[in-house]
């Protein structure tokens, strides 16, 4: 134990000194206890009195876990152990610790195990005023966090100095920071990209005016639009913004924890300073230096009273040390700079060879005054985010009936706050997420993004996103229900819309190539043993004629026309679709198999051979019908499709407006097609293959973002085979999974050498097979090439097909997870014209949808095109999807695209297709980065 200064003046200086040090002892707030090797007290100071009720001499001889609540006797015993046979000192060892009257408190403790004399030195202090502050801090800061994170919108606060006062994850996340750690940082050093922006004023108006602010804004850095609500508070602005749904990941930290007990003395954790009896400092510690900020020289000499000793009631207090009671004060402290801190002081008086002194102990109460202050800080900043969120907010009691409202709850039900006080939730909610809370069921203690369904008040429903969580007691019986909503009637009715365009074709009406692939699938699994199945592909004459005539909007007109004639002579068990421009599918039962199918070819023929009125002129387009029978021609699906469509191309052949049933004669063409694919087999070995890019530029300021890379074919006989001719071969033979890694492999090296050369970052786009897909070590196989390329994860784009998708869902979802989690990203390629829809979509990890030109040209009368894709891009980003629009081929539709909001595009108007060296030329003309 370090020992006080000894500059008194004495005529024995070791008398005073152990004179000082008992008194030291003897007065200190904290416990101080020596005990034996075998753990027996020896020796405890006078604060056992106080802090445990015991008087010195009963503690001596006890075993020192006599003290120890039994819960904590085991970890007791073993600090010991460890101090006698490892470490000698341990600081911070918190307990929980019996009193003589059987209350229990929290005590921290330093030891010290001294080997030469065989004994154990305790000191320990109650810290459980500082242990229950906390937890009260904790718990109400973790409502308030648990509040922020589970509304729907990021959120931020700054105070008037521009400094973050609060940030939930998904703010931190939108800017690429982690909220904990930037707490207290101006926000511009946070998000630096503020400067640039229009945000900016947007948030300097709200802190002048003090007035709340709505606006809409685009934020560059992540190419994403943005609603933002700004309002002011009581020191600084609150920001809410929609953006990508991000559990939040951070909370607010904790004030750090007290300092380690230092040893007795001069390391003890509290100021401690021996005074004369002309109330003039003798002898400080080195704590009393720091916190007070006088150096030991300072104070020495110095009159006690300068530090704010004088109090009121001097002399009783005067007279009570001289008769020998110690005296605890609250009070003030003044330091050198002149701040003031809250104190708890012990002063006692000692006597040194007839010479009075006295010794005070001042403990420091700000932490503890901190705590407070935030803790009523804290539930007052819950209630004004309660008031302020714009999602309704609920809390209902055990039996369901509604205890809190905020202003937007009563704006979403139309109820005012005295009304929805007096109604339960089984009032309020046509459906509800969670069971009666008095159920007894325990069931889920919460749900995120939950569909719920709401009653107004004037009778109507509303759909609402419901994030909700339920407190229960140490039973598991349930006591409350915290509740957030948002109003999402706009986006289910889209969603429905979306839906109904994603099935069935948007002029005609009719099914789409996703649903007659589904229906067809179900008359095949249905259809009666020995009964036959007609597959019908119509392509209309002379369609080309009338468009070319008339213009396409007749041409929309005369297709209408065929579609409602076709509708009317087919059975309502029969299905009719459109594949898209002048072609058409029926798909029939026959009973009587050929005969059957030869009667609806006819009736079909008979109505397009009968004029149409088109543009004030009677016109007649005729058709061509190829004809595909289950299970004669064909016995799966695809297959019937293929065999009709040949059979179509031979009626077309033959002179058109007639039907031609399949014939196995009519595979000469898949001989050519064998042909193809016995010079397919060796291409990749002989180096035949080689690729092209089609950049890919960002709509907001036109910047290239990245390519595509293209595969092409130089055939060495026939020349450049166009892809279209064998890709399908290279998926059905299963070639194209040697074909697809080496398209992998080569665009991975390539694109890296650009961003070597050019020194900027540049995504390629990689096209993956649904063969490729289903290799177990696809995931494996990309993080290999990933590695031995050097190509960032960040930079690579795989697309799928939607039929890729969807062919085996569980599977692939797994799968696209696996490549997730390497950091590349996942696109969907020509959205609209597969077998899928958002409804699929919304179950992959999907980052980028690439809608296929017919998606965005299509026509509807009752949404506007512009109106549907708008409704579309938006919904993409509301899941965390960026939209890329591809075969942009006039200024109009960039223009189109652009003011839907759509992110990127490529396609002919922006660049064509092309290879390595016109890439490197197209690159020349981009600005590169400064040597490094």
């Amino acid at each position: 134990m370090t020992s006080f200064d000894t500059s008194i003046a004495s005529p024995d200086g070791h008398t005073l000194l152990a004179e000082e040090n008992a008194a030291f002892i003897d007065t200190a707030l904290d416990l101080l206890i020596v005990h034996d090797a075998d753990g027996r007290i020896l020796r405890a100071n006078a604060a056992a009195r106080t802090l445990l009720g015991y008087e010195p001499a009963e503690l001596v001889g006890l075993h020192f876990t006599h003290l120890v609540h039994p819960d904590h006797h085991q970890k007791a015993l073993a600090v010991a152990a460890s101090l006698r046979l490892e470490h000698p000192e341990a600081t911070d060892v918190a307990l929980r610790v019996r009193r003589k009257d059987g209350r229990v408190i929290q005590m921290s403790s330093a030891a010290r195990w001294s080997e030469a004399h065989g004994r154990m030195f305790v000191a320990a202090r109650d810290v459980t005023g500082h242990v229950q502050a906390r937890e009260a801090l904790e718990r109400s800061e973790a409502a308030l966090n648990s509040m922020l994170e589970s509304i729907g919108d990021a959120f931020f606060a700054v105070d008037s100095g521009w400094r973050l006062t609060y940030a939930n994850q998904k703010a931190g996340d939108f800017v690429g920071v982690d909220a904990a750690r930037v707490m207290g940082l101006p926000l511009l050093e946070v998000a630096p990209d503020l400067l640039h922006s229009p945000t900016l004023a947007h948030y300097q108006r709200a802190m002048a005016t003090r007035e709340p602010d709505t606006f809409e804004t685009f934020w560059e850095p992540r190419q994403v639009w943005l609603e933002v609500r700004v309002y002011p508070a009581e020191d600084g602005i609150s920001v809410y913004f929609h953006e990508i749904t991000a559990r939040r990941d951070a909370e607010q930290a904790l004030r750090k924890s007290e300092q380690r007990f230092r040893k007795l003395f001069n390391q003890a954790g509290d100021s401690v300073m021996i005074v004369d009896a002309a109330m003039r400092i003798v002898s400080v510690n080195d704590r009393a230096c720091a916190r007070l900020g006088y150096s030991r020289e300072e104070f020495l000499g110095m009159p006690a009273t300068d530090l704010n000793f004088g109090i009121a009631e001097a002399r009783a207090i005067l007279e009570g040390l001289r008769a020998g009671r110690a005296q605890l004060l609250r009070t003030d402290k003044r330091c050198k700079d002149g701040s003031v801190f809250p104190a708890e002081v012990q002063i006692s008086r000692f006597d040194d060879e007839g010479t009075e002194f006295f010794l005070a102990v001042i403990r420091d109460l700000s932490d503890r005054a901190e705590a407070e202050r935030q803790l009523r800080e804290s539930e007052q900043r819950f209630r004004e985010v309660i008031e302020l969120t714009p999602a309704g907010y609920l809390l209902a009691g055990r039996d369901g009936a509604l205890q809190d409202v905020n202003p937007a709850l009563c704006a979403l039900s139309g109820y005012p706050r005295d009304m929805l006080l007096a109604l339960r939730l089984a009032e309020l909610f046509v459906s509800f997420p969670l069971a009666a809370l008095d159920s007894g069921d325990e069931g889920p203690a919460a749900v995120q993004g939950v569909e719920a369904v709401l009653r107004h008040r004037h009778g109507y429903h509303i759909h609402v996103l419901f994030n909700g969580s339920i407190k229960r007691d140490p039973e598991g019986r349930a006591l409350s229900l915290t509740g957030l909503m948002t109003d999402i009637t706009g986006r289910k009715a889209a969603e429905s819309r979306l839906q109904e365009l994603a099935t069935h074709d948007t002029l005609t009406g009719l099914p789409n190539r996703a649903l007659l692939g589904e229906r067809v699938q179900q008359m095949l699994d249905t259809c009666p043993h020995g009964t036959s199945l007609a597959v019908m592909f119509l392509d209309l004459d002379r369609f080309k004629e009338v468009n070319d005539s008339f213009g396409h909007e007749m041409g929309d007109v005369l297709l209408c026309e065929v579609a409602a004639r076709l509708r009317r002579v087919i059975r309502p068990t029969d299905i009719i679709a459109r594949l898209g421009g002048d072609e058409f599918v029926v798909a029939a039962h026959c009973a009587s198999g050929q005969a059957a199918a030869r009667r609806i070819a006819d009736k079909l023929l008979e109505v397009l051979t009968a004029p149409v009125s088109v543009g004030g002129s009677d016109v007649i387009v005729g058709a061509s019908i190829g004809i595909s029978m289950y299970p004669q021609d064909a016995q799966t699906r695809e297959l019937l499709f293929q065999t009709a469509d040949t059979a179509m191309y031979r009626a077309k052949s033959a002179g058109r407006n007639r039907y031609c049933l399949f014939e196995p004669e009519m595979t000469v063409a898949a001989q050519a097609r064998m042909a193809l694919e016995v010079s397919l087999r060796p291409a990749l070995a002989r180096g035949e293959f080689e690729l092209h890019y089609q950049p890919r530029y960002a709509l907001e300021g036109l910047n290239l973002y990245g390519v595509e890379a293209l595969i092409r074919w130089n055939h060495p006989e026939r020349g450049r085979v166009p892809p279209q001719q064998f890709i399908g071969i290279a998926e059905e033979t299963g070639l194209i999974v040697e074909i697809g890694r080496w398209v992998l492999e080569e665009a991975c090296t390539r694109t890296r050498r650009l961003m070597d050369e050019y020194r900027r970052k540049v995504v390629v786009s990689v096209n993956v097979s649904a063969r490729q897909l289903a290799h177990a070590s696809f995931a494996a196989e990309v993080r290999a090439t990933l590695a031995r390329t050097g190509l960032p994860a960040d930079c690579l784009e795989l697309e799928l097909t939607e039929s890729a998708l969807i062919e085996d869902i569980e599977r692939t979802a797994s799968m696209l997870r696996e490549l997730k989690g390497l950091g590349i990203q996942i696109a969907v390629d020509d959205f609209g014209t597969g077998y899928s829809g958002l409804a699929y979509l919304r179950r992959f990890p999907i980052d980028v949808l690439k809608l296929d030109r017919s998606f965005v040209m299509q026509q509807d009368g009752n949404v506007t095109t512009f109106d549907f894709v708008k409704a579309f891009v938006d919904l993409a980003h509301a899941l965390g999807m960026a939209v890329v629009a591809e075969g942009v081929e006039t200024e109009e539709v960039m223009e189109f695209l652009q003011a839907a909001r759509c992110d990127q595009a490529q396609g002919y108007y922006l660049a064509r297709p092309m290879p390595l060296e016109q890439l490197r030329a197209l690159l020349d003309c981009e600005p590169r980065a400064p040597a490094s």
